[in-house]
This record gives structure tokens, C-alpha cells and sequence, in this order.
């Protein structure tokens, strides 16, 4: 089976741990979009686009050259645009490219993460090969915008097959859209493998033991919760701190904390090394969100084995199993958030427990991205037989 895996690079810690599973199944191609003042992502951040706007080869990244035990570099390819415009005659020139490499290769599946948008709607010719995965069945509350709304709603209107990547808000999502006779498949993420490639680094500038919150910086985090809570755990165990690592702005007051030794805020963007180190040397992770879809959040903390503490929303749940992999709380509940915080410092052996758990589901077992490469791929012959 042949798959154009397209993708861009915010979702590229999902996909590099995704792809290494699922190139061993099917003849796989990863193309990413790079356009002029898009070139972070998660594990895939450029410092200096290319100079010229086309569908090239990896090869012109040399940032991606670390990832070649991972993909094969050879099958992916940057729809490199220098334009800032998504309506710029030089995204159009990109797009129509890629409309014609798509055609040419002959693919089976055309996997996709993203709605299209802009001159992306030339894709909608092939949406009969068309599986976009959801990465967010319903919008985050900070997310949500006419535009955003728009594309949504054309893309669930147009693409025949569609994957989404928890349960809990599957009922909702069909309501919503109103995609009762859509194929809505289900998946899972598992952990986010790639960031291994830092997992021989074990030293980090702090001294302390620590737990940590790390990620986007929003007001659905629940930060205004945590920072409280932390405040009442430092007065029972005074010896460990929170750690905050990632870059945005904080919808509250945080002047209280910013001078406590028991809370550092890293207000920055925080690259894979930084996030390796952090995750590594932490006693576990917290996730006190207020509303969300899944976390990749969690799966990184599962890349190195640390067990987490999210609420219970959205698919968080799915991905924390109480008492198996971490423990699901109420959201916005500063006294049960500061109970589990010290319920896990407390006890070493269930810590321990957690650890191994993750170790065996995610690396090997269930929820492990073997497991799920070979789901997709069930997927997706389900799908051939439909294609006209």
C-alpha cells in the first residue's frame, strides 16, 4: 500500500513516532508544509528557510538529517513556500505542485492532520483517498474563531473519512457536525517515541526535586489551578518545586508566584533536548487542564516512563487510566489537585508501579504504536474497496 502522510510540522512528535511503526507495514512518503514565519513545530523546528519555493526533498533541511533512524529521508518532502500569505501567488505555485505530485505517485491513502486551507482545496479532488485524522474533534475554548469554524466544517462536509483519536467525544462530535453517515474511525496516540533519541541526557540545571507542567502556555491549562494548589503542597513538602516550561501568556495575576522558590516558570519555547531533560529528571507530570481532546502532553511524559496527573476531560481519561498510569481528578479543583500531588510524592512503590505499567502498554503491549500502524492499516483497506 502506498501513503502520501501529510502533515504539518506542530504534529510532527506525533507523526516521526507514528511513521517509524507504520513504514514497516506500507510504502510510506511524509510531506510537510514550510511557509515563511511557520517554521517551529514540535520536533520539527527550522531555523532558516530555504530560498526558494517548491516541493524539494528533505535533503535541503539539514535540521532534518537527525531523524534519518527514524524515516526514511529519502520519501519525505517540504512543500517550502517563502511567503507569509496563505493567498500569495507562491502558495499557489506550492499547492498546485503538490496536486501534481500526488498525482503522479499513484498513492492509495492520502493521510492527512490538518483541515485544508487556503489553496490547499485542490486537495479536495482526491478526497475519495482522503483520511484526515481529528486531532481535536471539538475546538479548545482558546481556539475557537469563525475562520477555524469554517474550515472545519468544510472539511467534514467534503472528506468522506475521517479518524479521531478519542471516544469520550465521539457522541458529540457527530452531533455537532452532523456526520452520521460518515466513516469516523478510532484511533489512539501512543508515546511519543522520538524524543528517546535524547534519553541518554540526565543532567539539568536544577537542584530540586521537582514535578512538572510543560506545553503551550493557554488559559484551558489550568495553570490558575495548579499555581494554588502547588502553594499548598510547598507548605507539607516543602522540598520539592513545580517546574513550568512553555512559551505564552498567562490570563491571570502570576506576580504572587513569581518570586517563590517553590514554582520556576520557563515563560519560553522549549526545543525537544530541553523537553528530554526536563521529563527525564521529574518526578511526574501534571495536567490540570480545564477542558481538552488528548494530550500530547502525556505521551511525551510516556516516552521516558513518568506517570501523570491530568482531569478528568475530554480523552485524558482514555490516556490516564486511574490508578494504572497516573490518577484523573476533577478539573478546577485546586484542594483535589493539591491531594494528589502529595498522594504521589508520598508513595515511591505506586510511583515505581505506574512507571512500569507505562513501560509495558506503550512500548509493547495495547496501546504501543506497533499496535496501532497495524490498526491504521486495517483502516485503510477498509477504505480501498470504496474508492472510485
Amino acid at each position: 500500500m502506498k501513503i502520501a502522510y501529510y502533515s504539518q510540522n506542530s504534529f510532527s512528535d506525533v507523526d516521526l513516532s507514528l511513521l517509524m511503526s507504520l513504514k514497516k507495514y506500507a510504502d510510506v512518503y511524509y510531506i510537510i508544509p514550510l511557509r515563511k514565519g511557520r517554521l517551529k513545530g514540535t520536533a520539527i523546528n527550522i531555523k532558516q528557510q530555504y530560498g526558494k519555493t517548491g516541493l524539494f526533498k528533505a535533503s535541503v533541511y539539514p535540521e532534518l538529517a537527525k531523524f534519518a533512524h527514524l524515516i526514511d529521508l529519502d520519501k519525505m518532502y517540504v512543500l517550502n513556500c517563502c511567503s507569509k500569505s496563505g493567498f500569495s501567488l507562491k502558495h499557489l505555485w506550492v499547492n498546485i505542485l503538490f496536486f501534481k505530485f500526488l498525482l503522479k505517485n499513484k498513492f492509495d491513502i492520502i493521510q492527512m492532520t490538518m483541515f485544508p486551507c487556503y489553496f490547499e482545496f485542490l486537495l479536495y479532488f482526491l478526497r475519495q483517498k482522503i483520511v484526515l485524522t481529528v486531532h481535536d474533534p471539538l475546538p479548545h475554548s482558546s481556539d475557537i474563531s469563525f475562520i477555524n469554524h469554517l474550515y472545519r466544517k468544510l472539511a467534514f462536509g467534503l472528506i468522506p473519512n475521517l479518524i479521531i483519536l478519542n471516544k469520550a467525544q465521539k457522541k458529540k462530535f457527530v452531533q455537532r457536525y452532523h456526520l452520521e453517515k460518515k466513516n469516523i474511525f478510532e484511533s489512539r496516540l501512543s508515546c511519543y517515541t522520538y524524543l528517546r533519541m535524547y534519553d541518554k541526557i540526565s543532567s539539568d540545571n536544577v537542584n530540586a526535586r521537582y514535578i512538572l507542567f510543560y506545553g503551550r502556555i493557554t488559559s484551558y491549562k489550568g495553570l490558575d489551578y495548579l499555581f494554588p494548589a502547588m502553594k499548598e503542597v510547598h507548605k507539607i513538602i516543602p522540598d520539592v518545586k513545580l517546574i513550568v516550561a512553555g512559551k505564552g501568556n498567562f490570563h491571570f495575576d502570576i506576580s504572587e508566584y513569581q518570586d517563590k522558590t517553590y514554582i520556576e516558570i520557563r515563560n519560553y519555547f522549549i526545543d525537544d533536548k530541553e523537553l528530554a531533560i526536563l521529563i527525564q529528571n521529574s518526578l511526574f507530570v501534571v495536567c490540570p487542564y480545564i477542558d481538552a481532546t488528548q494530550s500530547g502532553v502525556i505521551m511525551s511524559a510516556y516516552a521516558f516512563c513518568k506517570p501523570v496527573i491530568a482531569t478528568n476531560v475530554g480523552g485524558l481519561p482514555e490516556m490516564v487510566l486511574h490508578n494504572k498510569f497516573g490518577l484523573i481528578i476533577p478539573s478546577k479543583n485546586v484542594d483535589r489537585l493539591k491531594d494528589a500531588i502529595i498522594e504521589l510524592l508520598g508513595d515511591e512503590k505506586r510511583l515505581a508501579k505506574f512507571k512500569e505499567n507505562i513501560n509495558h502498554e506503550y512500548f509493547t503491549g495495547k496501546y504501543s504504536w506497533d499496535n496501532i500502524a497495524r490498526e491504521l492499516l486495517n483502516i485503510y483497506q477498509q477504505i480501498l474497496p470504496t474508492q472510485k
